[in-house]
């Protein structure tokens, strides 16, 4: 017998647990256990007549007696009746013996499928019965929103769920971050518990395309590669209006799916198109860096440059699913292996110490410094998903290295700015009597451990001056972000122009 906890699908009448249970415990090889078809079957009669025969409270003794004895048991994939996980001690007991997943179906896809419900004998007052249950099932902690998926793509999520990946919980739901080797050459199988059986767009850069990106649009039934220029130059809104006519050239519609397949600037500016395109269509991140898997392909924030400066221009836009492959990080250069660190050690420095352990910088160590980082990123977006409050702690180093960034041209990679904009804040942490000099010295001796910059050798009027244009900002005065300590930030105002010279 399999010593496995049981996998619980709840939720209210007609969000589609049966389905998706079936179709779980086929994926999974597990015994499927639907608790209405049970109960049907040992009372001999359908639910309705159990109802006009013993009311309610005689069926909810019969699936009370069912809910205990299926506690007993390992292995199974479980789908109850809407109201069985409505009592406080079997809900409760569920949730300590058991994964229980609630799918959250909008009171429009309920409607849809409840308007001839014979069958079930709460249906007719249906939407005063899902208000008064709406508490009771948030209150479970493994959501699903089902919105926009078929029973096959929530089945996979909750699968990859049960395998390990993350999950990113949002105001509209959440989404998954899958974590794989080889998930990218095996997205083929995968593609109908994805979305992606239909219409895709594979967004890419010309770097990026015929190392994957082509085996990648080859695998799905229905895809086309759009391939663009390379660098954070093409980071822009002519490049977003030329995919425009690229989508459109393709027949793209509200149900054609982006796959971003590269780093921050394809993630971002492929992420925007997605918020934009016909008012939005489904997104998938597929980051091929190391940061862009630790940061930008997290969290929603999509956008473009414009000269003045670095995304300007943007949205907010959660994608479907993130699907981290670290094999790709096997043919990425040096360079961008260490302008990803920085952004490891950015969030090591403002929330997980553990990340500043040198023995996990390592490309065979990959996978965990991955999962870790992410972690991080999660735990911010959750609380704060607008950036209206403590998500601003990722931005660690990010003003001051933006502005490097414009008034270089772009000549500095992102990533050795944010690491020359850390030492920055650092030192400017130090002046405001947060950490001490040896603290800087030792975050400076980090990023040269992994070989980062430090410093720059740039007009500080013209870095100042960049600074000042960087929409962190607020009504013309700065705002940046400090460290209290390690593994603790802090938003800093009003600083003078004389306090922030003093650090570049």
């Amino acid at each position: 017998m399999s010593s496995a906890r049981n996998i619980v699908i709840t939720g209210f009448m007609g969000s589609g647990k049966t389905t998706v249970g079936e179709l779980l415990a086929q994926r999974l090889g597990r015994e499927f256990v639907d608790m209405d078809r049970a109960i049907e079957t040992r009372a001999g009669a359908p639910i309705r007549q159990i109802f006009a025969r013993k009311g309610e409270a005689g069926f909810r003794e019969l699936e009370r007696t069912l809910a205990l004895e299926l506690a007993l048991r390992r292995g199974l994939v479980v789908a109850t009746g809407g109201g069985a996980l409505i009592a406080d001690d079997l809900r409760e007991m569920f949730l300590q013996q058991c994964h229980v997943y609630c799918l959250d179906a909008s009171k429009a896809e309920l409607s849809s499928r409840l308007w001839d419900s014979r069958e079930r004998p709460l249906a007719a007052g249906w939407e005063a019965l899902y208000d008064a249950r709406k508490a009771i099932y948030a209150s479970i902690p493994r959501q699903v929103l089902t919105a926009g998926k078929t029973a096959t793509m929530v089945a996979g999520e909750i699968a990859a769920r049960e395998a390990g990946a993350l999950y990113v919980k949002t105001p509209s739901g959440g989404y998954p971050i899958h974590i794989e080797a080889g998930i990218l050459s095996r997205i083929g199988e995968e593609a109908a518990s994805l979305g992606l059986d239909g219409q895709v767009a594979v967004i890419t850069n010309e770097t990026i395309a015929p190392l994957y990106g082509e085996a990648l649009t080859r695998q799905l039934p229905n895809a086309r590669m759009i391939a663009l220029p390379d660098g954070e130059a093409h980071k822009t809104l002519a490049t977003v209006a030329q995919v425009y006519d690229s989508l459109l050239e393709m027949g793209a519609d509200r149900s054609t799916v982006i796959i971003a397949l590269g780093g921050g600037v394809v993630g971002d500016t492929a992420g925007f198109v997605a918020a934009t395109y016909m008012r939005g269509i489904p997104l998938l991140q597929a980051p091929t860096t190391l940061l862009s898997m630790v940061d930008s392909s997290v969290g929603g924030k999509v956008g473009v440059d414009l000269p003045q400066g670095k995304n300007l221009i943007g949205a907010f836009k959660q994608p479907r699913a993130v699907l981290i492959d670290p094999d790709v990080l096997a043919t990425l250069p040096p360079l961008q292996w260490r302008c990803g660190m920085a952004e490891v050690i950015k969030h090591g420095l403002i929330a997980q110490p553990g990340l500043l352990n040198p023995e996990l910088w390592q490309p065979e160590h990959a996978e965990e410094l991955v999962r870790q980082a992410v972690q991080v990123k999660i735990d911010f977006v959750e609380i704060d998903p607008y950036e209206q409050g403590i998500r601003a702690h990722l931005n660690l180093g990010h003003t001051f290295g933006h502005a490097i960034e414009k008034v270089t041209g772009y000549a500095v990679p992102h990533g050795e700015a944010v690491a020359i904009g850390i030492v920055c804040a650092a030192k400017l942490s130090r002046n405001l009597s947060f950490i001490t000099e040896a603290m800087v010295a030792r975050i400076q001796k980090i990023c040269w451990q992994i070989g980062l910059p430090t410093d720059i050798a740039v007009d500080r009027e013209r870095w100042y001056a960049a600074m000042a244009t960087d929409k962190k900002w607020q009504g013309g005065e700065s705002r940046l972000i400090a460290l209290k300590r390690i593994g603790e930030a802090a938003v800093v105002h009003g600083l003078s122009k004389e306090t922030i010279m003093a650090v570049l």
